[in-house]
């Protein structure tokens, strides 16, 4: 079975019963948020769902059933792709056995570098590059955003201690060839607002944190996202808190 297959499969038992309270689609991140329950977030490819065509009058996400909508999370329509995997984040990180060995704040203050390590960042995350940019000796960067790469993956791999992968990549599903790659990686990250806080979905792949987060204030959130904020404003603001677990294989 596919991650995005087994996300959907692990998520609807704990749907079920449950009822989207509201969703705001943003021109970065999509939230939806469950009537007594959590908040979830998922990246928003904004050109994609700009240009894709429109959803029909037939589907709704307000008040409807958790379960029908994260099931949208396997369509090829990008605004039902991040509402179903922003609904899936939210009954993730409402279930506390998901969370009890998790670290909030920092990765790097579990995870210690060397200055002879390289890095390959999937994804440009800024605060981490400049912070790292210096302390270790190549952090090797892939992101269609800022420029075409002029390597490969296959050409660098042995020369990585650690990846850090953007969970944006299970919105336009291009994580499973990333992790097909990245087998003998000793440390590979996925991080982002984006990320499935739940550690058994990945256990069988080479992911070994998932690097995410939990909204600590849904209200404010919600009022983020409909301004068009990103994911610097809502850490900066203390609406999310990173949260990082460590996967047991």
């Amino acid at each position: 079975m596919s991650i995005y297959k087994d996300l959907v499969e692990k998520a609807l038992p704990l749907a079920r019963a449950k009822k989207i309270k509201r969703v705001c689609v943003g021109i970065h991140y999509t939230v939806a948020e469950i009537e007594r329950g959590g908040a979830g977030l998922a990246y928003t490819f904004f050109k994609e769902a700009k240009y894709c065509c429109e959803l029909g009058d037939e589907l709704n996400f307000w008040k409807s059933p958790a379960d029908i909508v994260i099931k949208g999370y396997l369509s090829d329509h990008p605004v039902e792709i991040s509402v179903g995997l922003a609904t899936i984040n939210a009954i993730f990180s409402n279930k506390k056995e998901f969370l009890k060995n998790a670290i909030s704040g920092d990765i790097f203050s579990e995870i210690k570098l060397e200055p002879r390590d390289e890095i390959l960042m999937i994804g440009y995350f800024e605060p981490i590059f400049k912070k790292l940019q210096g302390k270790v000796k190549k952090i090797w960067l892939l992101d269609k955003a800022l420029e075409e790469a002029n390597f490969k993956i296959s050409d660098i791999v042995h020369k990585i201690n650690l990846a850090i992968i953007t969970s944006s990549t299970l919105v336009n599903k291009t994580l499973e060839p990333l992790l097909d790659e990245l087998k003998d990686v000793p440390e590979v990250l996925l991080m982002g607002p984006s990320t499935p806080l739940n550690p058994e979905i990945f256990r069988f792949t080479p992911i070994t944190w998932l690097c995410g987060s939990i909204v600590k204030d849904s209200e404010f959130l919600f009022r983020k996202i409909c301004e068009g904020k990103g994911a610097p404003a809502f850490f900066k603001s203390g609406v999310l808190e990173k949260i990082n677990i460590r996967i047991k294989k």
